[in-house]
């Protein structure tokens, strides 16, 4: 990027970590239940931790100053995920995503009103739930979609 631009944003598509027991009838594409694995967690986690490396570093140059780097706050991102009849290995793979991107932090923790301090579980484990659940089936993608800007 050059010097004088600054990047607002970035859509990210991803699918899911590695997962078991997913079978698909050929004819009706109706999906079964299925599992995230803990690789399929530690790969969304990874993922994670990349895009905050890239997105939200000061020192990258594609770093979003837009974008809290320490806690989640639902206003500055969208996040969608799937859960349309795979269980929830896309939904679980998302929240681990999430929390490579904003890992727990002390801050935070809320200030209760006789004075005592109290940080989110697991030394602050952002539970917050900014992923919007939405269910759809794609029966034939008839061919590839590209979608481009050019200023």
């Amino acid at each position: 990027m050059s010097t004088d631009s600054q990047l607002l944003g970035a859509i990210v598509i991803t699918r899911h970590g590695d997962r078991r027991g997913f079978y698909q009838d050929p004819i009706t594409y109706t999906p079964s239940d299925t599992e995230i694995t803990p690789l399929g967690n530690q790969q969304s986690y990874q993922l994670g931790q990349y895009l905050r490396s890239r997105y939200l570093t000061p020192s990258s140059p594609h770093f979003i100053p837009t974008v809290s780097a320490d806690l989640v706050q639902q206003d500055e991102i969208l996040i969608r995920a799937d859960t349309g009849g795979e269980g929830g290995v896309i939904y679980s793979s998302a929240m681990s995503a999430m929390q490579g991107m904003w890992p727990a932090q002390v801050s935070y923790n809320e200030t209760l009103a006789n004075g005592t301090v109290i940080v989110g579980p697991l030394d602050g484990y952002q539970v917050r739930e900014p992923i919007k659940r939405f269910s759809f089936l794609i029966r034939r993608l008839t061919g590839p979609r590209i979608i481009e800007r050019s200023e």
